[in-house]
């Protein structure tokens, strides 16, 4: 605990990761000392919560596990500070598998055609299932785009809205999220199809 007390981590913070995950703070202080100094390289903010989501993720992992997720990002295109960038707003997006992220960062960037750096601004999206989340709702997405029923959609609306409609821009996107996306569900296959032709 001293070690992000000495970096300036509020305390009620310490207090809510002793909450949430007590083993980190028994872990090894002089490695948590090397993670937390990487954290800091990276950009997050000692006084922000997401600075110890970003600590965790990176004690889950080795740095040589690490530094091959962060080659699987450059090999998409993503400069270092994009990576740096992405990791800042999403800490988690760097506990994914190298299959995992491959796998989505082909979908999207060589099958639904989107820029590989508008990725890097959704980091989120790496996260989430790619057939559960991702291949349905993009592939969805393209059939009302094709149809004509709506010109594009932004990766954040697409991917992160939720189904319980907490929230939703537009009539037009209500009526798609409460009429279309249960016959979407049912019709996944029948799509599906189209994405493979």
């Amino acid at each position: 605990m001293n070690v992000l007390r000495g970096i300036g981590v509020p305390e009620s913070n310490i207090l809510t990761l002793l909450n949430r995950q007590p083993r980190l703070l028994l872990y090894d202080p002089v490695r948590l000392k090397e993670i937390v100094e990487e954290v800091k390289r990276m950009g997050i903010g000692s006084s922000r919560m997401k600075f110890l989501v970003a600590v965790q993720a990176f004690r889950s992992m080795s740095k040589s596990t690490l530094e091959k997720k962060i080659d699987v990002y450059r090999r998409w295109g993503w400069s270092d500070q994009e990576i740096n960038e992405a990791f800042g707003r999403y800490p988690l997006c760097m506990t994914v598998s190298e299959e995992k992220t491959m796998a989505i960062m082909d979908f999207l960037v060589n099958k639904m055609g989107y820029s590989s750096t508008l990725i890097a601004k959704e980091p989120c999206l790496v996260t989430r299932s790619l057939e559960k989340r991702i291949i349905p709702r993009a592939v969805f997405a393209r059939e009302l785009i094709s149809q004509g029923l709506v010109n594009e959609f932004k990766l954040s609306t697409l991917f992160e809205t939720s189904e319980k409609l907490e929230f939703v821009n537009g009539s037009s996107l209500v009526f798609v999220a409460v009429f279309l996306f249960p016959l979407m569900k049912l019709k996944l296959n029948v799509l599906l199809d189209l994405l493979l032709i």
